[in-house]
């Protein structure tokens, strides 16, 4: 356990699981309920994963300092994927990868280093080797290049393999093939761990990488022209490969079309087919591609289509990639989400509303971001990061009870006491015989200087649900009788006082 342990460090104050639904994606994957802890991975964890217990340990590869010691591809793709060719090709290029066998069937390409180093430098060269093996555009571990720790981030965790040792069926692949126990995969790890140096001085080639078919096109196109478009499809293929054409090359789209048939339909179609179909192309309204007929609906990826200078989207102005959401159970909610590789902090607002969005990625990540219509926008992009989130459990600190404490604390026992009971009055605390009288409205004010953001009513019921509450009543205080809260004192230290500094009130 302890040398699985120690190839798999990562965050160092939290990690992730995955509860499966017993579902599965139209694409194979296994669905299921992803949320993160905010704690030190207990020691049992490690030792229930390669157990077989549920659910299985998901680790963040990303540290606080920003570094990692490993990182992973993440080849989304189940159905008739060849593991022994991948292992061919990683032996070919002469990459320091390892590959796994993922949950789903898929394959997991680890890289793994001796020591820690940054984790941008690990993502950049596993976005390198990813594109020259033909699966750009996979899900990169670590996700982010910075976490924004001091906000309470973490970043995006992996599953881990092993577990269930090989009977889990997410194991290291031997070169032959053969699934690898786990002590071959030890044996392995020390041969293929790479140090800084060696990890910078993996160099691509130009002319290994994999080429699109169509440069900047459509994800779908490119996909089925590396797998075929089949028989029956040729003639709506065909023709979502002329607008790509008409619009990558308008001088020369119709002959780059007739190229096109030739190359990567099987059998071509004929030649009076193709210009019948060039002919409709010219006329309005049927210059845009088909993406809800075969087949290419089953292979569309609408939220990357838009990230790509000739997919479906807004002409000029291109769509950057969005990372995997993580949300954070506070109040008020937190979202974390990558924006064209930059990390930006969300509310709810800003994420639900497109024109908020692009204010916040420009303003905070540098990023500018099309405003779609607010129903692509649900659809096309919002829909897929809420499926797909990461749900992490709030600071402690940013548990509204917690925050409760200290601002009772701050406004009863930190700052200047009322020392008769008419100060009331001035907006202070009083205390008498073990209780304490204010206003309810002049604590709310209190707080709302101090970033308290739940509303009045909110933050009165929140109160009456805490152990220091009492009651409300109604007290002669000079000519008045206003209605005033009653708690339990606060003795000094009873409650650790927040290290965050409050606003004092002047009267």
């Amino acid at each position: 356990m302890q040398n699985f342990r120690k190839i798999f460090e990562g965050n160092n104050s939290a990690y992730g699981q995955l509860i499966l639904t017993g579902e599965t994606s139209e694409k194979g994957k296994a669905i299921g309920k992803a949320f993160i802890k905010r704690e030190v991975i207990p020691d049992k964890l490690w030792q229930d994963h390669l157990d077989g217990k549920d659910p299985a340990l998901g680790v963040i590869p990303i540290n606080e300092q920003n570094m990692c010691r490993w990182g992973c591809i993440d080849v989304d793709e189940y159905i008739g994927l060849k593991h022994e060719s991948i292992i061919k090709d990683i032996k070919k290029l002469n990459f320091p990868l390892m590959t796994f066998r993922s949950k789903s069937g898929g394959a997991h390409l680890f890289l793994f280093t001796s020591e820690f180093i940054m984790a941008s430098l690990m993502q950049a060269k596993l976005k390198m080797m990813s594109q020259a093996l033909g699966f750009e555009g996979s899900e990169i571990f670590p996700k982010q290049t910075e976490i924004l720790v001091e906000r309470g981030d973490t970043g995006n965790f992996l599953n881990l393999p092993y577990h269930g040792n090989i009977k889990g069926m997410r194991y290291a692949f031997n070169e032959d093939g053969s699934a690898a126990t786990l002590e071959e995969f030890f044996e392995m790890y020390l041969d293929k761990a790479q140090t800084k140096e060696q990890v910078e001085s993996i160099v691509i080639k130009e002319k290994t990488a994999k080429k699109e078919a169509f440069k900047d096109g459509p994800p779908c196109l490119n996909k089925l022209a590396d797998e075929g478009f089949g028989d029956g499809s040729r003639n709506n293929g065909l023709f979502n490969v002329a607008i790509y054409h008409k619009q990558a090359n308008p001088d020369t789209w119709e002959d780059e079309v007739y190229k096109s048939n030739n190359e990567y339909m099987e059998p071509p179609l004929g030649f009076v087919e193709v210009k019948a179909l060039l002919a409709s192309i010219g006329k309005r309204g049927y210059d845009k591609y088909r993406c809800k007929d075969q087949p290419i609906c089953d292979v569309c990826n609408a939220g990357k289509c838009r990230t790509k200078r000739f997919g479906v989207g807004f002409e000029e102005e291109q769509m950057p990639e969005l990372g995997q959401l993580t949300k954070i159970n506070s109040n008020p909610t937190q979202y974390f989400l990558d924006i064209g590789g930059s990390r930006v902090e969300l509310n709810k607002e800003q994420l639900h509303n497109p024109n908020l969005f692009s204010i916040e990625a420009m303003d905070k990540g540098a990023v500018v971001v099309p405003i779609p219509k607010a129903k692509d926008w649900r659809q096309i992009y919002l829909k897929p990061l809420i499926t797909g989130q990461q749900v992490i459990e709030p600071l402690e600190s940013l548990n509204p009870v917690n925050q409760l404490e200290h601002l009772l604390y701050q406004f009863t026992v930190h700052r200047s006491q009322a020392r008769r009971k008419e100060d009331i009055m001035n907006k202070s605390a009083w205390t008498d015989e073990g209780f304490t009288y204010f206003k309810m409205e002049d604590f709310y004010s209190f707080s709302k200087r101090n970033n308290w953001e739940m509303d009045k009513v909110k933050t009165y019921n929140l109160l009456q649900q805490h152990e220091l509450y009492v009651k409300e009543v109604r007290m002669q205080v000079q000519d008045e009788t206003p209605r005033l809260v009653k708690i339990k004192a606060i003795k000094k230290h009873d409650i650790e006082a927040s290290t965050i500094p409050y606003d004092e009130v002047p009267f």
